[in-house]
């Protein structure tokens, strides 16, 4: 009879069939012998005396932590292949100590992002967000006096990640541009995003007429965009977040946007993004606020649940692995 491992679904009850389509599911019951329950949070450990010939965890949003008590639970554990983005909040010393390896989907994630991020700085770079405005208060077609236009503008990115990159490969491709960036991983610009020019996050921030943010939160990059920085950016700049919002100095920036009207912010991102209802940005008519969209919404979810399950094939097959996420990654990622 034909071997097949075992396998289990763990993550948030509302996000397997998000995450992970019927088709999909029905390819991991060829490829794997699915537990019948799918794991959360709340029940696993009801079935931690069934788990021990669990070698494989397709998972998503609401993993647990790999701590002892988890692990302890699933000792032929080998693979976990997670449909989402960042790990940092579960994979731990512990899994790599046991030689637990991870894939993740966030190259998958990127994708709307990049994109979420490549329309808005167009549209910021016609000043979209303030002609709406001015258009419906007065009631009364006029162009912007200020727009910088999408010709031989400047566009400053800030980290050259799988986001930042795709942004500035499609900028660079489609757009005529001056195109800065700043990452203190990269040296060199890419030679395939030509006229790229790697510059200090000083000079990118005081010379372009839109920002946009990529870089990871880490302990390094919170409060990256400081005060100085803030009061830096050119006339009727446009500052774009749709990485965290731990990377901006929020009180400086509430503060730059009062003092500066001329100025924009679009953030898919802010502080406490799920208790900020009393933050003064609401208030603030050249703050734009997007309920944290720009990345992988509704369908778009499927493409990170597909692409672990050709992972999974992959690792079956004795292919090599497209998204295994090495510690070198992990130490730089979000």
């Amino acid at each position: 009879m034909f071997y097949r491992p075992q396998s289990a679904y763990f993550l948030r009850s509302d996000a397997l069939e998000k995450i992970y389509s019927k088709s999909e599911q029905a390819r991991i019951g060829e490829l794997t012998q699915v537990y019948p329950t799918q794991l959360t949070l709340d029940n696993w450990r009801d079935h931690r005396e069934s788990l021990s010939q669990v070698e494989y965890l397709l998972s998503g949003w609401g993993m647990a932590v790999m701590d002892t008590e988890l692990l302890d639970a699933l000792p032929n554990l080998k693979y976990v292949f997670y449909g989402a983005g960042s790990i940092r909040e579960f994979y731990t010393e512990l899994a790599q100590e046991r030689e637990i390896g991870i894939s993740s989907a966030w190259r998958a994630n990127a994708i709307p992002t990049a994109e979420f991020a490549l329309a808005t700085i167009i549209l910021s770079l016609k000043q979209f967000w303030r002609v709406q405005r001015k258009a419906k208060q007065d009631r009364k077609w006029q162009k912007p006096l200020h727009a910088a236009g999408t010709y031989q503008s400047t566009v400053g990115i800030v980290s050259l990640g799988a986001i930042g990159r795709k942004v500035a490969q499609r900028l660079s491709q489609e757009h005529e541009l001056n195109l800065l960036a700043y990452d203190p991983y990269v040296s060199v610009a890419d030679s395939s995003i030509d006229g790229l020019r790697m510059v200090s996050l000083e000079e990118l921030m005081a010379s372009s007429d839109v920002v946009s943010l990529h870089a990871p939160n880490l302990p390094e990059t919170r409060g990256l965009i400081s005060q100085s920085l803030l009061q830096s950016m050119k006339p009727h700049a446009t500052l774009i977040n749709t990485a965290r919002g731990d990377l901006i100095d929020e009180p400086a920036l509430v503060q730059l946007l009062k003092d500066r009207p001329e100025l924009d912010a679009v953030l898919d991102v802010t502080l406490n993004e799920y208790e900020n209802q009393d933050s003064p940005l609401w208030d603030l008519p050249n703050a734009i606020i997007t309920p944290h969209i720009a990345g992988s919404i509704n369908g778009e979810c499927q493409r990170m649940g597909a692409l672990m399950v050709d992972e999974l094939e992959r690792y079956l097959s004795g292919l090599p692995l497209k998204h295994n996420v090495s510690s070198q990654t992990l130490a730089r990622m979000a």
